[in-house]
């Protein structure tokens, strides 16, 4: 069954808190903004990479961030961490890819980051990959020159690529640097792709984008927790962003292909270009221990008779 999930004074600060990306209005105004920026090597200020402490990902870290306009996931200690220890830390926002009944989309994910500096911890994490198996990124390691990236400046950043990155980045490709660096920065951007040159000294320009409309590139549900693999008692905390017919987000809890409990959540809306929250929590105190998946889909009241069917978001998780 479900059941609304009861929020704490932390849950209550983040639902406060938008995320850039899931408000993003695409700038159609590219030339304008060119015009506008056009900035030197000398006026641009820099993030300089802080070394591999910056963006170490801990299993104990617990994400106290900040990234969403659904409540922030919970990452919890690690079975080697002893239980009463805690580190605080930040849940960064990637986007990675993955596929749909409507072609590849962008699904969300949240990783846990030590101390992470704006815009290099994304483009790094795009780099070593998603935790869900089920995504992936089209940026290989190395892709990125991490040494330095731009301050935004009237909403553009500017990132240098390398010989290991893409020579011909897909638009795709591209839309996941828009949205991770949108979300790490907290706000709508342009991004401008360099390649050559030297630190402060991009090199010639390659691409560049805007974020794309959201329910054209985006996955029409994505969840954030429980997170991939995530060890879970009697109670199953459920949370995510969809956009779905009469907010309708169908769940299904499946063990080895077989359906052992089904029900729906209900998002804020979805009467809008927008993904809307969605949360709650299962009691899975009568299954028994062992690997479960939790699938939760777009509704499709259809029954596939129209459209590509639904959206799906799957996630794997251990009850104890």
């Amino acid at each position: 069954m479900t059941r609304p999930h009861d929020t704490s004074p932390d849950d209550q600060l983040t639902a406060l808190l938008q995320d850039a990306v899931v408000d993003i209005e695409p700038s159609e105004r590219l030339s304008e903004l060119r015009a506008r920026t056009a900035p030197s090597s000398t006026s641009r200020r820099w993030w300089p990479a802080a070394g591999g402490a910056v963006l170490a990902a801990a299993a104990a870290v617990t994400a106290i961030a900040v990234l969403g306009n659904d409540p922030a996931p919970t990452v919890r200690p690690g079975p080697a961490d002893p239980p009463d220890v805690e580190t605080r830390g930040q849940a960064v926002a990637v986007y990675f890819i993955g596929d749909t009944a409507s072609g590849p989309r962008l699904y969300r994910e949240f990783q846990p980051v030590v101390n992470p500096s704006p815009g290099l911890a994304g483009l790094a994490l795009l780099e070593s990959g998603p935790a869900d198996s089920d995504y992936r990124s089209l940026w290989p390691a190395g892709s990125f020159r991490l040494d330095a990236i731009s301050d935004p400046e009237a909403s553009v950043v500017h990132v240098g690529l390398t010989d290991s990155a893409p020579s011909e980045p897909t638009d795709l490709a591209l839309q996941q640097v828009v949205y991770t660096l949108s979300a790490g920065f907290q706000e709508p951007l342009e991004v401008v792709f360099h390649q050559g040159g030297a630190r402060y000294d991009l090199g010639p320009v390659v691409a560049e984008a805007t974020a794309a409309p959201r329910l054209e590139i985006l996955s029409l549900v994505n969840l954030s927790d429980p997170f991939e693999g995530q060890l879970v008692s009697d109670t199953l905390v459920v949370r995510g962003v969809a956009n779905s017919f009469e907010a309708n987000v169908p769940w299904t809890i499946e063990q080895d292909g077989a359906v052992v409990d089904q029900g729906t959540f209900t998002a804020e809306g979805y009467m809008a270009e927008r993904l809307f929250p969605f949360s709650g929590e299962i009691d899975v105190s009568s299954l028994d221990p062992g690997t479960y998946t939790l699938i939760v889909e777009t509704d499709d009241p259809s029954g596939g008779a129209e459209g590509n069917g639904p959206f799906s978001d799957t996630r794997t998780f251990v009850l104890e």
